[in-house]
This record gives structure tokens, sequence and C-alpha cells, in this order.
């Protein structure tokens, strides 16, 4: 076999076997990315539960009030009569 067709052959071989290994060290970060976007959404998804408990516990008027009376204020949207 030619010299320059063995050449060819192994800068060939070497240049696959460099973008197999870029690829596969890009397709290991973004999989780290995606694991620390899927923890955050889980964080936000329970931090919205938490959110909507509270307001469904805040839209009761009797517990609306009982905060504020507990705080010593009035409510802003409530004016004295």
């Amino acid at each position: 076999m030619p010299l320059r067709r063995t050449i060819v052959i192994l800068a060939g071989a070497a240049a696959t076997m460099l973008t197999v290994a870029m690829l596969r060290a890009e397709t290991a970060h973004l999989h780290y990315v995606l694991s620390q976007l899927d923890r955050r959404a889980g964080a936000l998804r329970q931090e919205l539960r938490e959110k909507q408990l509270e307001l469904a516990r805040l839209r009761n008027p009797a517990k609306i009030r009982s905060f504020l009376e507990a705080a010593g204020e009035r409510s802003p949207a409530v004016k004295p009569e």
C-alpha cells in the first residue's frame, strides 16, 4: 500500500475518532445541563404548589381577617366607615 494512501487512511481515522470524542463530551455536557434544569423545574413546581396552597388559604376571608388582626393592621382595600 502506498505511503500516501496509508497516511490518508490514518488521518481519516484520527479525524473520525476525534469527532466521536467531541460528540460524546458534548452529549455528556448536555445531559448534565438537562439534569440541572430538571431539578430546577421540580423545585419551581414545588414552589408553585406551595404558593397555590397559600393563595387558597388566603382566599378564605375569615383567615385573612384573623391574619390582619394578628398583625395589628387593616387591609388597604378595606376603608373604615
